[in-house]
């Protein structure tokens, strides 16, 4: 380690690790024992750094401690941002849980450590690098597509909100809806594919990203380019909407390797005396003419069970990812009726539905050993207890 000096007796143009070194001592000096590793990341750890380039550069506090050593400056025009990253955020950036899967990984992966503060600190930056690389691997597919439809959720958001922008009509809100919903497109393939990006979005775009998208939609170049140039909001709403349905289609495609969450008995535990509660509500509902609460009972009658029936699934498929009928087969194969649709139909259809459905449930849980958790004594309910 070199000797302190103060950063006025750095002559021009030095090189960027003499100045990492005058920061590493003055850390080392001053807070060696609340300071447990430094590090430097980027372009500059990659070896593909150009003269002009900046230098990342982090350190990580020691628990519990917070040193003031954060620091962002220029030098001769040059970027230097020393900053600190806490245990917790190295672990977010690792597996992509802090700003996102698609670029933050590569933090970590690429660092290179200028301080350690013992062996201890370097096993632990080591692990969360092997935690990263791990989740590349086909054991940790099932998660990576799980999260990849979970992350689908915000880009139909994203999708709104550029429509939003259009029909307003303001270039600027537009640009910036556009390129929010290409990030958020792109994390989603990032997660399916199992890939990460170490030079960023810009590298990403610019080189060869769009092929280590495997599995990626069939015009998503085309889509990008449009949606990042064009003055046409309509030319953008189409590629949007296009880009949106394939990208879902491409998710769609390896969801049979999510598992099934368990049994029949395990999915419903106590969850009938609930439904028929919801079943009375309907009938009465029905009884008094309401065609408004009819419906919504109806509504939440069937989404309940269908998505309790779906993690039964060998594929299941809900939430904020799935259409209703994607996630259905599970009902329409214990042969419920559909409510939703009687629900626009005559409400005493509705309501003979509506007994059809707790006749067949009933008979259905059975057959699968869950329990009613119906009683007709005190008694009966005190054997139970």
């Amino acid at each position: 380690m070199i000797p302190s000096v103060s950063l006025e007796e750095i002559p021009v143009m030095h090189d960027v690790f003499t100045v990492a070194d005058v920061l590493v001592s003055h850390a080392v000096e001053n807070y060696g024992e609340d300071v447990d590793l430094i590090a430097y990341y980027g372009s500059q750890a990659r070896g593909e750094a150009r003269k002009d380039s900046d230098l990342d550069i982090f350190y990580t506090p020691a628990e519990g401690k917070n040193p003031p050593l954060g620091r962002t400056f220029l030098l001769d025009g040059v970027l230097y941002d020393f900053w600190a990253i806490r245990w917790e955020t190295l672990e977010g950036f690792a597996t992509g849980h802090l700003r996102g899967w698609s670029f933050a990984p590569a933090l970590v992966r690429e660092a290179k450590t200028l301080y350690v503060r013992s062996p201890a600190q370097a096993s632990r930056l080591a692990e969360l690098k092997q935690r990263s690389y791990d989740l590349e691997k086909k054991d940790s597919r099932p998660e990576m597509v799980n999260r990849s439809l979970k992350a689908f959720a915000r880009v139909a958001h994203r999708l709104g909100m550029l429509r939003v922008a259009c029909g307003d009509g303001e270039p600027a809100d537009v640009r910036f809806a556009a390129w929010h919903l290409i990030e958020g497109v792109w994390e989603c393939l990032a997660l399916v594919n199992q890939v990460t990006f170490p030079s960023g979005f810009g590298g990403a775009l610019s080189g060869n990203g769009t092929e280590a998208l495997t599995d990626r939609p069939r015009k998503l170049r085309e889509h990008i380019s449009v949606l990042a140039d064009s003055s046409d909001v309509n030319a953008v709403l189409r590629a949007a909407d296009e880009l949106l349905c394939d990208t879902r289609l491409v998710l769609r495609a390896p969801e049979d390797l999510l598992p099934a969450e368990g049994t029949v008995r395990e999915a419903f535990g106590d969850a009938y005396p609930e439904m028929k509660d919801m079943i009375r509500k309907l009938l009465s509902a029905c009884d008094k003419g309401d065609r408004v609460a009819a419906g919504l009972e109806a509504y939440h009658l069937q989404s309940d069970v269908t998505k309790i029936l779906s993690q039964t699934r060998d594929r299941p498929s809900w939430g904020d990812f799935a259409l209703y009928t994607e996630a259905a087969s599970a009902y329409l194969k214990a042969g419920l009726p559909d409510l939703m649709m009687l629900s626009s139909g005559p409400l005493g259809r509705l309501a003979d539905g509506a007994r059809l459905f707790d006749e067949r449930l009933r008979t259905w849980l059975r057959r699968h050993s869950a329990d009613l958790c119906e009683f007709r004594t005190i008694d009966e309910l005190k054997r139970s207890l």
